[in-house]
């Protein structure tokens, strides 16, 4: 299991805990409830906040390649044989006479 399915189904067992809660009386349950819902909205920002900064450094780095390689095209062409010779040795160097 990854950690976004395992965050999702601990998210999810948690607010099904909480609704399961509701309908306690105790004061204690009731602050708990309130502290645990508070958790949840605060993981629910940090991921989300997570994922923004991760989008935007993505953006960053796709924006940093091509003018790479509209500054550069025949670096970029080179890199992109040399890396395709690479792979195309490395698939058969593997390979013996038995095979």
């Amino acid at each position: 299991m990854n950690n976004n399915n395992a965050m999702d189904q601990l998210v999810s067992e948690a607010e099904e805990l909480l609704s399961k809660l509701q309908d306690a009386g105790n004061p204690e349950i009731k602050r708990l409830r309130a502290k645990v819902e508070s958790g949840l909205a605060d993981a629910k920002q940090a991921a989300s906040d997570q994922v923004q900064l991760g989008t935007e450094k993505l953006r960053q780095l796709t924006s940093s390649v091509v003018d790479y390689v509209q500054e550069n095209p025949w670096v970029a062409v080179a890199a992109g044989t040399a890396i395709a010779v690479a792979l195309l040795y490395l698939a058969f160097s593997g390979r013996d006479a038995e095979d």
